[in-house]
């Protein structure tokens, strides 16, 4: 019981004398100190400190300072306090912590599950997703579930709008990859030139979020960054790069 007493907040010291109180249903200090196996001093003052938290009542005896234990259903009414306090405390916390400026919330993942990750989270958004890819690479990375993702990410009407680096297969390397059925207008791919974009690492923007895979087998990691005014810049170098690689296909 005393890992337990220990999570409602009381010391090792005073889970020790509580129980021992308890188990012999009070007594005087020496008494207590030796069903805990702890010094006589050093028990009257954690007998002290029991009493200020209500879990403890003091009497005498014989002219004897005594303890006895209160009802269990105390340390209840000691866990509900210390919640009290926490909810009481937490708008002030909030209040320090936004004085600070905002932090951007970042994750990082590691493993072909780490990467996964991040393009699962892309499912969430709200409107269209925007791409630095490697449409060779990444469908030769995770055959199945690149096609599970895009699958999802169509029927979801989740737009998409893809830079990747033009090769010999990337012009319809992911047809294998689309569903039978679907709205053509939920992808839109530019394919620029690969010796000067070749795109090793798959970038994701969406929402408020950039995400960050590694396509290489020997350096698998993920990582999304959640941040308004990062995704915003982002996503507006991504629309200057779309129109650069607009502008090259025109001609």
């Amino acid at each position: 019981m005393i890992a337990e007493l220990l999570k409602l907040g009381l010391t090792d010291e005073e889970a020790k004398v509580y129980l021992a109180v308890a188990e012999i249903n009070g007594g005087a200090v020496s008494v207590i100190a030796r069903k805990a196996g702890i010094n006589r001093v050093s028990c009257y003052h954690t007998l002290e400190k029991l009493l200020k938290k209500r879990l403890l009542s003091q009497y005498d005896k014989n002219g004897v300072k005594c303890f006895a234990p209160e009802p269990p259903e105390k340390l209840e009414e000691l866990a509900l306090e210390c919640v009290n306090i926490a909810k009481t405390l937490l708008p002030q916390l909030k209040s320090l912590t936004g004085t600070h400026g905002f932090k951007p919330k970042i994750r990082f993942y590691e493993g072909q599950e780490g990467v996964e990750r991040v393009f699962t989270e892309s499912l969430a958004a709200k409107k269209e997703i925007l791409g630095y890819t490697n449409l060779k690479t990444v469908t030769e990375f995770f055959p199945d579930f690149f096609r599970d993702y895009t699958h999802t990410r169509l029927k979801k009407g989740i737009k998409t709008r893809y830079l990747s680096p033009n090769t010999a297969e990337s012009v319809h390397v992911i047809d294998p990859f689309l569903p039978k059925s679907y709205d053509p207008n939920l992808i839109e791919i530019l394919l620029v030139n690969k010796d000067q974009f070749p795109f090793e690492n798959e970038v994701l923007i969406f929402g408020n979020t950039v995400g960050i895979v590694s396509l290489k087998k020997e350096e698998l990691l993920g990582l999304l960054v959640e941040s308004a005014t990062f995704a915003r810049t982002m996503r507006a170098v991504f629309d200057l790069a779309w129109l650069g690689a607009t502008a090259f296909v025109a001609k």
